[in-house]
């Protein structure tokens, strides 16, 4: 078990130095960063799948739940436009950058109220542009008159003076109390995972894929199978749960990108919020399994639930906490990719995302077995997994052998992980013999 545990480790270092020396931008910080990012959110499915393939379980629900995740995000802000009583022309057009502005402006024959990030600016249909997201107003002095420029994120196209245009608000729900409501709705998904599975008797492939084709279809239907997100809406929110939280110094990736660095230069990474997300978790993963006495039951339950259960440990309650767990972290990564992506698909998003997290999980050293599984161990395949298919891309391999490697590594995983049992077991017959 050490040395799997061990071997995921070198393995994943063997992939970063092999693919950054044959080539180098698969080691520059924006590459790594969006690795960095891209372990976050697939480590936290993969880490609660890890927990119920520790009691001896499955969840092939998690890609669907985190689609159903993202839309329910996107229900519950409820972003909407609503029209202001503004009316006024277009005097002026500029689309040339010059002090003070940054980007293409429009002057306005009457002054603007107070705006807000993500207000627009409607235009008669007939100009070719039906909307502009409004930066921000700039007040300049024009021979002599001091006049307000409103300054846009997007560009003018077929926008002239005397074009009639108005002022949309845009309004939502508070974005926190939505997340609160999706995580809520996530965990009692969870709940009655664990229920059917601990105290209904059944399965766990059959309730969690029974789970994978209901998610996947109240998405749909929530939506009407169409493509939602929250377009310009609620910037610093978004930014603050896809920005970067601090830098951390990598030393010796810079000289193997570049011959012409040293090995004593430094890259600094930034690590997005997501990667601390997942640090923190694993953290408290780490604890729960390592020093508490519920993470030694529930190893205990997925080694062999029947003599745990005669031994006085909670199995069923146990069973019941690893689904809501699992079910939680997909609901809160479904929530994180919704903010990446600024859109949810409801017929794609997700899609194999368990089958991602079940990798990890067994390439990290879970048993499908049960009874088997280290915290960091699974981090480490799920950088793995992102990995391989950062490598691929940036190598130039073509994408639709992603499926292919990762399938041959799960296949490996399992097979190393039987022979490894395999071989304790005679070792113990000898022993004993």
């Amino acid at each position: 078990m050490r040395f799997k545990n061990l071997g995921i480790f070198v393995l994943l270092l063997l992939i970063v130095v092999v693919t950054t020396w044959l080539q180098p931008s698969f080691g520059a910080p924006a590459n790594l960063r969006s690795l960095v990012r891209d372990t976050g959110l697939y480590g936290l499915i993969s880490i609660g799948v890890a927990l119920v393939i520790m009691t001896g379980g499955i969840d092939l629900s998690i890609g669907s739940l985190v689609a159903l995740s993202g839309v329910l995000l996107v229900q519950f802000i409820n972003v909407q436009t609503i029209d202001t009583d503004f009316v006024s022309k277009i005097v002026q057009t500029r689309s040339t950058v010059e002090a003070p502005f940054a980007g293409p402006s429009l002057l306005l024959a009457d002054p603007l109220p107070t705006i807000a990030k993500g207000d627009r600016l409607s235009f008669d249909s007939t100009t070719g542009t039906s909307s502009v997201v409004i930066d921000r107003v700039v007040d300049v002095e024009i021979e002599g008159d001091e006049k307000s420029f409103i300054e846009l994120r997007d560009r003018l196209q077929q926008l002239r003076p005397g074009v009639e245009v108005r002022l949309q608000r845009v309004v939502s729900a508070n974005p926190y109390l939505a997340c609160g409501i999706v995580l809520a709705i996530s965990a009692a998904i969870g709940l009655m995972h664990g229920l059917l599975v601990a105290w209904g008797n059944l399965q766990p492939f059959v309730v969690t894929l029974c789970g994978l084709l209901i998610y996947r279809g109240l998405a749909r239907v929530l939506t009407g199978d169409n493509q939602v997100g929250l377009l310009g809406a609620l910037p610093d929110f978004k930014l603050k749960l896809t920005g970067s939280v601090f830098e951390l110094p990598v030393p010796f990736i810079a000289r193997l990108g570049s011959s012409d660095a040293a090995w004593s230069d430094v890259s600094w990474i930034e690590i997005p919020v997501s990667g601390m997300i997942l640090g923190v978790v694993a953290i408290l993963g780490w604890a729960f399994l390592n020093r508490s006495v519920w993470g030694r039951h529930l190893l205990a339950t997925g080694e062999n639930e029947n003599a745990a259960r005669y031994s006085g440990v909670q199995t069923k309650r146990l069973i019941v906490l690893a689904y809501v767990i699992c079910s939680l972290l997909a609901g809160l990564t479904g929530i994180l990719f919704c903010l990446e992506l600024n859109s949810v698909q409801p017929g794609s998003s997700g899609s194999f995302y368990e089958l991602y997290a079940i990798a990890a999980a067994v390439l990290g050293g879970c048993s499908l077995r049960g009874g088997r599984g280290a915290i960091l161990s699974v981090i480490a395949g799920a950088a793995v997994m992102r990995c391989l298919y950062k490598a691929i891309v940036v190598l130039g391999i073509s994408q639709e052998w992603e499926l292919v490697i990762i399938g041959m590594a799960l296949l490996a995983a399992v097979a190393f992980d039987e022979i490894a049992i395999r071989v304790q077991a005679r070792k113990r017959r000898h022993s004993i013999g």
